[in-house]
């Protein structure tokens, strides 16, 4: 398993995320304003919570791929996620 991090600033860096089933991501919010990160999908794949200026979110496991949208910053970006080992 590995972590990877996703850049919240004026744009997503990586974008897209390319990960393997069961890898973790992470949203490192370095913007001036509280940020949430939800999967297109009502947040039903995943959801943050609010992620401070200068902090990281929780560790996520995004189980299939997905695309996800970063508020109030109006950024959308894209998680692959293989499932072959």
């Amino acid at each position: 398993m590995k972590q990877v991090t996703v850049t919240i600033s004026s744009g997503l860096v990586p974008d897209p995320v390319q990960i393997n089933l069961g890898d973790i991501v992470v949203w490192a919010n370095s913007t001036s304003a509280v940020q949430t990160v939800s999967s297109n999908d009502a947040g039903q794949t995943f959801t943050t919570g609010p992620i401070q200026p200068s902090s990281n979110s929780l560790p996520i496991t995004v189980p299939a791929s997905t695309g996800y949208t970063v508020s109030p910053a109006g950024l959308n970006g894209t998680v692959s996620v293989s499932t072959s080992t």
